[in-house]
């Protein structure tokens, strides 16, 4: 499946496998400021903006971010 989305001002459109967490996809674009802590949802080390409003990327599917702004 194809999403865009505006990644730190940078509008991209790329492939994606449908189960691809947001935190993996961030990172394969070479943000690695965002880090893979607890994967439980409990230590925000993966916390990004979305819309510039905070979110979890390791509990959120990289589908349901198409059309947004994301900010690392």
């Amino acid at each position: 499946m194809e999403i865009t989305i505006t990644l730190n001002g940078k509008t991209m459109t790329r492939s994606i496998l449908p189960d691809t967490l947001l935190i993996d996809f961030v990172r394969s674009e070479h943000c690695l400021s965002v880090k893979r802590g607890c994967d439980t949802s409990n230590c925000g080390l993966c916390t990004v903006f979305m819309d510039d409003q905070p979110i979890l990327s390791c509990s959120i599917l990289a589908a349901r971010v198409d059309g947004h702004k994301i900010d690392t």
